[in-house]
């Protein structure tokens, strides 16, 4: 107990000295010290269970206030706390989100080939770290489609769907799309498998059928021809030692040659998703009313809803297993089904995140929050000895219903409709 009540005074000493030093945080965009007068001087007992958060903790918080006009226009309001994109963290499952929506703009593209994103494929392999796949039985189509690859990724974060995902796009193209919406300090560059910095540049060969079962596309295996790393002037070691496989590597582990996804950057790839009209057109997704339709369902659906039997099963996929804000502490059912959270998740190395768009859609409530925590007290990577559960997750899901309570009691003029909402989720319009 002594330990904890010194420790949690360290806490808030470390946000209370940041905050009253002002250029400790960036001043890009709308930056203010709200969201630390928030943590600190009215929640401080909110965050009690909290026992420890390091000087080094790495902790980034965007919340973004929706205020609409008479037209449903909305207009974003940005409060950012230690927010710091050149300083590098492992995405994992974050690099998800701009990989399905750029593989649904693709499917777009293709439409003129008689493909869309529930069309039979097929997946070959013509090199090494590839893997074939010619048969799935476990969704709705009734065989291998984009459209299964990404309801598992939305609603489980299904690692292996987003391989497929990653070579449908190729290294090369998937990037170049990604800089081509502005978003040039955005790298993904591998495989969730062991493979090797070539091998990642090569993907599998994809064939599309028609209900016949004749070949209607054909896509060769691709190959990045450039050697593509992060580039330097970002540090991009983690940690004071690594265990490569039993051999415990006494230094910091390098991501030089793997994925960055800075949080601002996927929290805007998020609002331009969900509210296109709010971002610049550079940076809005291609995507057909009825892709839009689709994403919003499963980004918000829990896996007890789906379609899937194996996510029905309660003690291994909780409605929070991917809803850290607002949940990510509690394993309980939410009744309430007004409270729909549309997001993404990334959880590796000691790195939780969240981005994540909440709504109430009885009252109105609507916000965006990302957040961004490192949980890994000895600071070695790959002992599985990270604190996800008693630090991680407890913030996101109190700090998650702080900020909702918070709006939920702000003062608005004009309330959302949530047209497009209640549309996916098939509810009645208000």
């Amino acid at each position: 107990m002594f330990f904890r009540t010194v420790a949690l005074s360290i806490i808030f000493l470390i946000i209370s000295l940041r905050i009253v030093d002002a250029q400790d945080w960036p001043t890009e965009r709308d930056t203010t010290s709200f969201l630390g007068k928030m943590i600190y001087q009215q929640y401080c007992d909110t965050f009690s269970d909290l026992y420890m958060m390091p000087e080094w903790y790495d902790l980034q918080l965007v919340y973004v206030q929706i205020d609409r006009d008479d037209k449903n226009f909305p207009h974003l309001t940005y409060h950012k706390l230690g927010v710091d994109r050149n300083k590098y963290f492992y995405p994992a499952s974050l690099v998800k989100l701009p990989t399905l929506l750029l593989s649904l703009e693709k499917i777009q593209e293709l439409k003129t080939k008689g493909i869309d994103k529930y069309t039979r494929l097929s997946i070959s392999k013509k090199h090494k770290c590839q893997t074939e796949f010619k048969t799935d039985t476990s969704g709705p189509e009734d065989h291998p489609s984009i459209a299964n690859f990404i309801r598992r990724i939305l609603l489980v974060s299904d690692n292996w769907c987003y391989n497929r995902l990653f070579e449908f796009m190729g290294q090369y193209e998937l990037n170049k799309r990604i800089h081509a919406k502005g978003y040039n300090d955005v790298w993904i560059l591998k495989r969730f498998a062991r493979c090797s910095e070539d091998e990642n540049r090569f993907t599998n060969p994809y064939t599309f059928y028609n209900s016949a079962g004749k070949v209607i596309y054909y896509q060769p295996e691709l190959e990045n021809k450039l050697r593509w790393a992060i580039p330097d002037s970002i540090d991009t070691k983690v940690g004071k030692g690594f265990y490569d496989g039993k051999e415990l590597i006494a230094k910091p582990r390098d991501f030089r040659i793997n994925n960055r996804l800075p949080l601002e950057d996927a929290l805007e790839m998020m609002i331009a998703f969900i509210m296109p009209e709010a971002v610049d057109s550079q940076k809005r997704w291609n995507l057909s009313p009825h892709d839009r339709l689709f994403l919003l369902q499963y980004f918000s659906m829990y896996p007890r809803e789906s379609f899937f039997p194996e996510y029905h099963n309660y003690t291994k996929y909780e409605d929070s297993y991917k809803k850290y804000f607002m949940m990510g502490d509690n394993k309980d059912t939410i009744k309430d089904t007004n409270l729909r959270i549309f997001n993404i998740v990334g959880l590796s190395y000691g790195f939780a995140v969240d981005i994540a768009y909440i709504v109430n859609l009885s009252d109105g409530t609507e916000f965006f929050l990302a957040g961004l925590i490192y949980t890994n007290q000895d600071d070695i990577l790959n002992d599985e000895s990270y604190e996800y559960r008693t630090i991680a997750f407890p913030f996101f899901g109190k700090f998650g219903r702080i900020m909702y309570e918070y709006e939920r009691n702000r003062q608005k003029q004009f309330l959302p409709n949530f047209r497009e909402i209640r549309q996916a989720l098939a509810l009645p319009p208000m």
